[in-house]
């Protein structure tokens, strides 16, 4: 049958619970990094909700399902409870 399969390229940050909670090899996220990670965050979720067609709600966002980029862009992972919204 057929498959489909989403691939994501290669985060070397890990994901936001390991930088907020020192299991990235103890790196330490200053305020201003945090305020980035969030709007990438926002950014994101905002993309699924009204600039997709069709419509994504995630359904499962979480620290452990934020990826971080080498500049720590926030991308948001783990579709796997997502809904898809038909208009």
């Amino acid at each position: 049958g057929d498959s489909n399969m989403l691939v994501y390229e290669y985060m070397p940050n890990g994901n936001l619970w390991e930088s907020l909670h020192g299991g990235n090899r103890g790196a330490s996220l200053d305020w201003p990094t945090r305020y980035k990670i969030a709007l990438g965050v926002a950014n994101g979720l905002a993309y699924l909700h009204h600039d997709c067609q069709p419509v994504i709600i995630h359904r499962d966002v979480k620290s452990t399902n934020i990826l971080l980029d080498a500049d720590f862009q926030a991308r948001v992972a783990d579709f796997g409870f997502a809904k898809i919204l038909q208009a």
